[in-house]
């Protein structure tokens, strides 16, 4: 039962070419037929001035594209109308890119590898500046008496002192 329901979906998929493609400007409907397609919005009949008359070109107004939509055909092999419904709620836009789940998942887990080795890097650098054990001096002072004092700095001599006005100050 299960598998039967299976087949039936992909016929029905590999049977209709009803397509929604965006562009940087709008949206381009394409429909199941081929010949005598008429194209509506709500209760509106479109004029359609592509050369396929099976597409359609929705432009963007301030960027989105929101509306129902349909194209009415008669198939070659009968003869009632069949109707396609296009419901539309997009945003387009000039420099847009479309990101897929995937691509974002990889985009993040990516950045996420490169910081955890930008982390690893600097461990290890700061690790071999600051080891574990400190190492000892290669010569070490030696204890000594304090050094003899400057004979240069005993006291003035009189004699020779400047004779200014605050040279006699003590």
């Amino acid at each position: 039962m299960i598998l039967a329901g299976l087949v039936f979906l992909m016929l029905t998929a590999a049977v209709d070419t009803q397509d929604i493609t965006t562009t940087d400007t709008g949206v381009i409907l394409t429909c199941s037929g081929a010949e005598g397609v008429k194209w509506w919005q709500g209760t509106k009949e479109l004029i359609n001035e592509m050369e396929e008359k099976h597409k359609y070109t929705v432009p963007a107004v301030q960027g989105l594209v929101e509306g129902e939509f349909s194209c009415e055909y008669t198939p070659q092999d009968s003869t009632t109308k069949v109707k396609d419904l296009f419901y539309l709620s997009v945003k387009v836009c000039e420099n847009c890119y479309e990101l897929s789940g995937l691509m974002a998942s990889g985009v993040i887990f990516s950045d996420l590898l490169f910081t955890g080795a930008v982390i690893l890097i600097v461990y290890m650098c700061a690790r071999k500046n600051t080891g574990s054990t400190q190492q000892k001096a290669s010569k070490p002072r030696a204890a000594s008496a304090p050094p003899v004092p400057n004979p240069d700095y005993e006291r003035l001599n009189q004699h020779t002192l400047s004779s200014g006005l605050y040279a006699g100050l003590k």
